[in-house]
């Protein structure tokens, strides 16, 4: 007789096997993945490649490039001795950090207001947001609020005229509507108010929305330029795009052609001084990009 305890394990034997069993159709997923993420990170490795290159290098590798020939730091060091380099850099920082701050709390809780369902008048509200949306002032009255409430020249016009998108709340606040009220609803009976409930109920089950959109935020702060031209005029407080598109601009001007690094390696190394630093927040906030959190979170 065959033992029944011996018939799990030999379920799982012949499950663990099904498992690790290949077949065609996986190799070939497999491959066509892996190609797509050469085509993707290959631009960015040769760049970086060509940061330290000579051109005539870079000229005889028709520009594609897998091993560098020479390494040359002399496009780093040209961009390091840029004028306001590093102040800029400081900037685009502050305004990322603190831009980014005032636009999730600004959004978090205009979202949580629209999606309260007693709230009076509430689709009113949200029509008026929504044409928000649509129809703006435009660059000069923006220009001149700016002046009239003493922002220009500062950093603070890069951060509160747009203090809340309006297309990220309202995503924020279809989020919010998505989470079950009955957690909301036990919450208010074991006497939770609305500055508990959203600290402890609306905001952890909000994670995956809330990372999303600082992301969003974080990377148009980041790559603010626009409106740095616009309201500051001050060489110290431009921002780092601003400065690296004047030094790519100008970089064969500056000094003679014998001295100056080529401009390719210029480019490259102004494009990985202004994009690896945003991209290092990335793998911080991709765990919460996966769904299914609240999976559980109510029981029927």
């Amino acid at each position: 007789m065959v033992n029944s305890t011996d018939k799990p394990k030999k379920a799982m034997v012949a499950y663990s096997g099904r498992r690790e069993r290949l077949t065609a159709g996986h190799v070939i997923m497999v491959s066509i993945l892996t190609l797509f993420c050469f085509t993707m990170l290959y631009p960015f490795y040769n760049l970086l490649i060509q940061s330290f290159s000579k051109a005539s290098d870079v000229i005889a590798a028709n520009g594609l490039m897998l091993i560098p020939r020479s390494i040359q730091l002399d496009a780093y060091e040209y961009m390091f001795r840029y004028p306001y380099l590093w102040e800029s850099y400081r900037n685009t920082v502050t305004i990322t950090v603190c831009g980014t701050a005032i636009n999730m709390l600004m959004t978090t809780l205009g979202a949580y207001v629209l999606a309260r369902r007693d709230l009076p008048g509430r689709s009113v509200l949200t029509t008026f947001v929504v044409i928000t949306m649509f129809v703006s002032g435009g660059m000069i009255p923006g220009y001149l609020n700016m002046r009239d409430l003493g922002l220009l020249n500062s950093l603070w016009a890069l951060m509160l005229p747009g203090a809340i998108s309006t297309w990220n709340m309202l995503l924020m606040r279809n989020f919010i509507m998505g989470i079950p009220q009955d957690l909301t609803e036990a919450a208010r009976i074991d006497g939770a108010g609305e500055l508990r409930l959203v600290v402890s109920i609306i905001l952890p089950l909000s994670m995956p929305i809330i990372a999303t959109l600082t992301l969003f935020y974080g990377v148009g702060h980041w790559n603010a330029y626009s409106n740095v031209i616009i309201y500051n005029s001050r060489p110290n407080l431009q921002t780092n795009q601003v400065i690296i598109r004047r030094m790519y601009e100008t970089a064969t001007m500056d000094l003679e052609e014998t001295i100056t690094p080529p401009m390719d390696a210029i480019r490259a190394a102004t494009v990985m001084f202004s994009t690896v630093p945003i991209l290092c927040v990335y793998p911080f906030l991709q765990k919460y990009f996966a769904q299914g959190l609240m999976v559980g979170s109510v029981k029927g």
